[in-house]
């Protein structure tokens, strides 16, 4: 399939990538030239080889297993562009920080990178490979109606990004609704639960019902008030573009007054002094090789001072030891010498002093021969019972002089203590002045060592001294040098960053110059721009077209009305609404519903993005079907037939994305990626790491076909 032309309406998806700590995981929709025949370089991806893509394949089918990530492709597109809500499976939220998305535009290829859970998006003019952070422009998520949301710029890639839609189109003083991103997308992206059920067109929502006709209406350009409306646009334009010019005016004044060089001149210089730092890195480096093969002649002497040093730092740290135990070991005797004190003079006391002071009797005067005691409580000299009232019966009372007993023990107790103490001081105080004794040669000798080193430290320096002396001026030449070009770069870099800005205002200002063209275009044509009754008689017509060149059953019997869409866009089939249809009969319908509608805007250059993205085309046909004139797979032969042959002529340059467990034989060429769900066959999935789950076990919304007999989800 040949190349796509560069496109002057809405936008074309070039890649998704998904960074995370195990990303990134890609999935490319770009096309490569095919490779030649024998040249092993050109097998593989065209990003490996080197080789410049297309812009993107006109039909891309996601294939593979079903839960292996092929909705979820979709859905982060739709994120990067805006939606409120990513796939949120365990594995995503495990392995995904960010989604990146590159997108065709009309001003060109732009990247667009959206944080998980974010409310602001990135936008760098480019591809994801080189991206420059310096031009990034910040665009905010909610609301959507800003001028400055991702809404606002996906919408102005076809000229709706200040649309307002009314709230009741009946009522002259109705309220109005800004056209956003997400009301546009229901005509880009299919999903499984509105494929093949009343969902389509939001059944039982009134609101969501209403705004997707004027969202059709609108892409047509014959949506209510739509001269007013556009009257209002122009001169919403005009001044839009009026004050950009005057910002434009005022940064240009700026930059040059900041930097008279243009921005050649500086990417120049930035090159240049990118090239000098590199030329300075690389003569320091060769610096360092001269100095150590001019130096290794002393490696010998550097071993040697190393011993020394190694030497000289165990002996400071020996006198070091030795002064820490002699001050613990001194503390310790000086407690010893005052404990002996204290015992000595306590044996003293004893001796010289009488612990009883009565010697003689109190009554006569006499001296008495023995010293007074208690006997069983009595005491011996008055005889006075001393003992408690219910103790005074007890007979066990000893007659031992107990006072007189307990001096005696006192006194044997503090001798013995006192003997014990000045054995364990003598003891310690030989030990302490062998140490104390040992430590003068331990130091004579930490200093010798120490001396040794620093002697042998004097002499490498002295050998090595005319040997790197050369390169001293050398290094600090070229570290001048690597310092100055550092401030130099520094200041063209901040220079670069006003001309990005200026070119960045630039581009707004060409951009809105090119909208208010647009719309004055718009506004003379739709003079002559036909009404909302041949556009809907135009869609119902390639409706009915597609149906038929499908060979949707019995849809041409005799008899039978022929299919059509309604003022409401409601479809109908053998003359019944189609939710009368069976199971695989509405997603025949749903498929033909979205073609007609993307098709006639697209060839007729209505307001649509280009791009139609479909999520499992074969629900309930085929092998699925659950009625037998759904069961033929030549009806999904039928749907990619026709979509080929419509981007092989009329819908050149669009570009289709369909996500499909099977694709039939017709489809193979158009393949993109295959997911197994097998480990050992990649690429296993999306998230092509996580491979430790079973078939079975799965906690993300399945993207293959479901059972027909399920009611559908509505539409978030």
């Amino acid at each position: 399939m040949s190349a796509l032309p560069g496109i002057d309406r809405g936008l074309r998806i070039r890649r998704l990538l998904l960074l995370g700590p195990g990303g990134p995981f890609n999935v490319d929709f770009a096309e490569y030239p095919e490779p030649v025949a024998g040249d092993a370089e050109s097998e593989g991806d065209g990003a490996e080889t080197g080789r410049m893509p297309a812009e993107v394949w006109p039909l891309s089918v996601i294939a593979g297993r079903t839960n292996t990530g092929k909705t979820s492709i979709l859905r982060f597109i739709e994120y990067v562009l805006g939606a409120k809500d990513f796939p949120s499976h365990r594995e995503v939220l495990r392995q995904v920080r960010s989604a990146v998305l590159e997108v065709h535009t009309p001003d060109g290829l732009f990247t667009i990178e959206r944080a998980l859970e974010a409310n602001r998006v990135h936008v760098y003019p480019g591809g994801y490979d080189s991206i420059d952070p310096l031009s990034a422009t910040s665009l905010i998520v909610e609301p959507t109606s800003d001028p400055e949301s991702i809404s606002q710029f996906v919408l102005s890639t076809v000229g709706l990004q200040d649309v307002d839609l009314k709230e009741a189109p009946t009522q002259d003083e109705s309220g109005v609704d800004r056209l956003s991103f997400r009301d546009l997308i229901w005509t880009c992206l299919y999903l499984n639960e509105r494929v093949g059920s009343q969902q389509l067109l939001h059944a039982g929502n009134v609101m969501k019902n209403l705004k997707i006709r004027q969202v059709v209406d609108a892409i047509f350009g014959v949506h209510d008030n739509e001269r007013a409306d556009l009257a209002r646009r122009v001169k919403d334009a005009a001044a839009n573009l009026e004050a950009q010019r005057r910002a434009l005016e005022h940064l240009t004044e700026f930059v040059s007054q900041q930097e008279p060089k243009n921005a050649e001149q500086l990417a120049v210089e930035a090159r240049e002094l990118g090239f000098e730092l590199d030329q300075v890195v690389d003569q320091i480096n060769e610096l360092e090789a001269r100095e150590r093969a001019a130096s290794n002649f002393a490696s010998e002497m550097r071993a040697f001072r190393a011993t020394l040093a190694t030497r000289a730092t165990r002996s400071t740290a020996r006198v070091r030891d030795r002064v820490s135990q002699l001050d613990r070991f001194g503390s310790l005797r000086a407690q010893y010498a005052d404990d002996i004190r204290k015992l000595t003079m306590l044996v003293e006391a004893e001796n010289l002093f009488d612990q009883l002071s009565v010697t003689v009797c109190p009554a006569c005067f006499s001296n008495l021969t023995e010293a007074p005691y208690l006997a069983g409580g009595v005491c011996s000299l008055c005889h006075t019972d001393t003992r408690p009232a219910t103790a005074k019966g007890d007979d066990t009372a000893s007659g031992t002089p107990t006072a007189a007993a307990a001096q005696v023990g006192s006194v044997a107790t503090a001798a013995k203590e006192l003997r014990a103490a000045k054995r364990r001081y003598k003891e310690l105080d030989e030990y302490w002045r062998r140490l104390s004794g040992e430590l003068a040669a331990l130091r004579e000798i930490a200093e010798a060592d120490v001396a040794a080193e620093a002697d042998a430290a004097a002499r490498l320096d002295a050998a090595t001294k005319d040997a790197l002396s050369p390169f001293i001026a050398e290094r600090t030449e070229l570290g001048r040098r690597r310092q100055a070009a550092l401030v130099q770069r520094s200041q063209v870099s901040q220079g670069i960053k006003l001309h990005t800005g200026l070119e960045a205002r630039q581009t707004t200002y060409v951009r809105a110059d090119k909208h208010l063209g647009a719309l004055r275009k718009q506004q003379r044509d739709a003079k002559h721009r036909p009404d909302r009754d041949r556009v809907i008689s135009d869609i119902s017509a390639r409706y009915r077209f597609i149906l038929e060149t499908i060979q949707y059953p019995k849809v041409n019997e005799v008899g039978t009305l022929p299919p059509y869409i309604d003022s409401n866009l409601v479809p109908y089939v053998r003359g019944q609404h189609f939710k009368e249809a069976s199971s695989g009969g509405q997603v025949l319908v749903t498929l033909a519903w979205a073609l007609a509608i993307f098709e006639v805007a697209y060839e007729t250059g209505a307001a649509h993005p280009g791009v139609l993205m479909i999520d499992t085309p074969q629900k309930n046909l085929g092998g699925q079907a659950d009625d037998t004139e759904f069961a033929d797979i030549h009806l999904v032969e039928g749907i990619y037939d026709h979509v080929l042959q419509w981007l092989d002529n009329a819908g050149s340059g669009a570009q289709v994305i369909i996500v499909d467990n099977t694709p039939p034989a017709n489809a193979d060429d158009h393949i993109r990626v295959r997911y197994t769900r097998d480990p050992n066959k990649p690429p296993f999935g999306l998230i092509a790491n996580e491979v430790g789950y079973s078939d079975e076990a799965h906690d993300g919304t399945p993207d293959a076909t479901v059972d027909s007999s399920a009611e559908p989800e509505a539409a978030p």
